[in-house]
């Protein structure tokens, strides 16, 4: 007699925890009076504590290769070491977000039947999958760049109060219209460009990346218009960034 298979159900699974892999074990259990054996395919969890502890927990060595897979994958930009830098453990965790999403959904449209045959990826598996330039396994990531875009409003205002917090006086018609040219050039620089990019998990899940803008206009008036006199400029940066903070921007 055929072993009765209990396939994975990922609605089961609290939406707190991370579900991180899958186990497949055999038991036995009794239907109705006999005693048969039960194949149970189930996931597993945990939270971001628990994750948190492994990543500080990993050697040096299994960090290093860590990096290079979440490297390969498009997680991870920084240099290959055995660090646990704050830039790794965000792609950790990321991974770990998209693993998540990944397995839920595709395990919810999945029939039972075909969970026989379709193992709950863990993390390492979940990663061999993604590519970064579209060709093979289930990834791919298609990156669009735009421009941030400001009306001519905006720039004059922002221009007049740089030069009211520096000079004490607002900006003349001549200095507006030649920051306007500046700044809108500025903008135009593909590396000022904000980016979106979209990469495809597998299983019809995606994952939406927003890379903001570089480009500051703010922060470009102060450093120009404050030119000779780095101690003025550090003033208002500073204070800049204060506000920023205070009302929830930086």
């Amino acid at each position: 007699m055929a072993d009765t298979f209990i396939p994975f159900d990922p609605k089961k699974v609290p939406v707190n925890v991370i579900i991180t892999g899958g186990t497949t074990s055999k038991t036995k259990q009794y239907q109705g009076g006999t005693l048969v054996d039960v194949v149970v395919s189930d996931a597993t969890v945990a939270n971001q504590n628990q994750l948190l502890a492994d990543f500080e927990g990993f050697s040096p060595d299994y960090r290093k290769a860590l990096a290079q897979k979440l490297k390969s994958a498009g997680y991870y930009r920084g240099d290959v070491t055995g660090k646990p830098t704050l830039k790794l453990q965000e792609a950790y965790f990321n991974a770990y977000a998209d693993l998540n999403a990944y397995t839920r959904q595709r395990f919810t449209a999945l029939p039972g039947e075909a969970q026989q045959t379709t193992p709950v990826d863990n993390l390492e598996s979940f990663l061999s999958k993604q590519t970064t330039d579209g060709s093979g396994g289930d990834g791919g990531v298609k990156e669009i760049q735009y421009q941030k875009k400001y009306s001519p409003d905006t720039i004059e205002a922002s221009i007049d109060k740089v030069f009211r917090d520096l000079t004490g006086s607002g900006a003349s018609k001549a200095q507006i219209a030649k920051y306007t040219k500046n700044i809108q050039a500025q903008l135009a620089k593909p590396q000022n460009f904000g980016k979106t990019e979209y990469k495809d998990l597998g299983g019809g899940v995606q994952r939406q990346v927003v890379t903001e803008a570089a480009f500051n206009p703010e922060t470009y008036l102060i450093e120009e218009v404050s030119k000779g006199d780095p101690a003025k400029a550090s003033s208002v940066m500073g204070f800049y960034e204060a506000f920023n903070k205070f009302i929830g921007r930086g």
